[in-house]
């Protein structure tokens, strides 16, 4: 699914960005670029973040490609 349009950057991106261990949306920022622009995706990476810090993701993150 695509979350930041500005950036194309899909969530199987973000996922792997938390699971390489970015802890923030700043984080996700640095990492990937999404989040940079307009803002729209923000909610959505901060959900992504919260998803793995639960653990629910956890064991889709390692295997994903974006």
């Amino acid at each position: 699914m695509l979350v930041c349009h500005c950036h194309a950057v899909n969530d199987h991106t973000i996922r792997r960005c938390v699971h390489d261990g970015a802890r923030s949306r700043n984080d996700v920022r640095k990492a990937c670029g999404a989040g940079s622009s307009c803002g729209g995706c923000r909610p959505a990476i901060d959900q992504l973040i919260d998803l793995h810090q639960d653990g629910s993701t956890a064991s889709d993150a390692p295997g994903t490609q974006g």
